[in-house]
């Protein structure tokens, strides 16, 4: 059986998002994952755009996979796509295994300007430390790519570190037992 990975990030949000999943789900065959994207059908019925129809749809998929790959890159912000996150948290709280990557190698520190008194997290981590403590709870990495890419949409799609962490995934799946 062929492990399940579904495909949680922000690149739905793209104009090309259709051929950005191909490209995510051909990286996941070549290391041995079937991918599952956000966009894909459902029982032979494509996502609604109803917002929450699609939320209810994307939790569906996610509950017929066995991990979670999901991208960290920040997104409309100095942050990762929020959407992405509650994906992660779900995956965490269902026992599914969550591995992160992240196309920008900062530190969150470094990208979060503050109001004067407010305090920012300095750990050293790549967003929120509820974030990337979800993928190591979940027993993932999370992989750091310093993407150079003038187009925020390139980097943000970029897969280079997605495929590092697929390679992982599919290494980790292969040497789980099911049930």
């Amino acid at each position: 059986v062929v492990p399940r990975a579904y495909l949680a990030g922000p690149e739905v949000f793209l104009p090309d998002a259709a051929e950005r999943g191909a490209a995510k789900k051909a990286v996941c065959r070549e290391v041995g994952l079937e991918g599952v994207y956000p966009l894909d059908p459902l029982d032979g019925r494509v996502p609604e755009v109803d917002g929450l129809a699609l939320f209810e749809h994307c939790l569906a998929l996610l509950d017929r996979c066995d991990l979670v790959i999901a991208n960290l890159t920040p997104f409309r912000g100095p942050s990762m796509d929020v959407g992405t996150a509650v994906e992660m948290g779900y995956a965490l709280g269902s026992g599914r295994p969550v591995y992160g990557y992240t196309n920008v190698a900062t530190d969150y520190r470094e990208r979060v300007t503050t109001e004067p008194g407010w305090l920012v997290e300095d750990f050293g981590l790549v967003d929120n430390l509820m974030c990337e403590g979800t993928v190591r709870r979940a027993g993932g990495p999370v992989v750091r790519v310093a993407v150079a890419a003038d187009d925020p949409a390139e980097r943000l799609a970029d897969l280079t570190g997605f495929r590092e962490v697929a390679r992982r995934a599919a290494r980790d799946a292969a040497g789980r037992t099911p049930g």
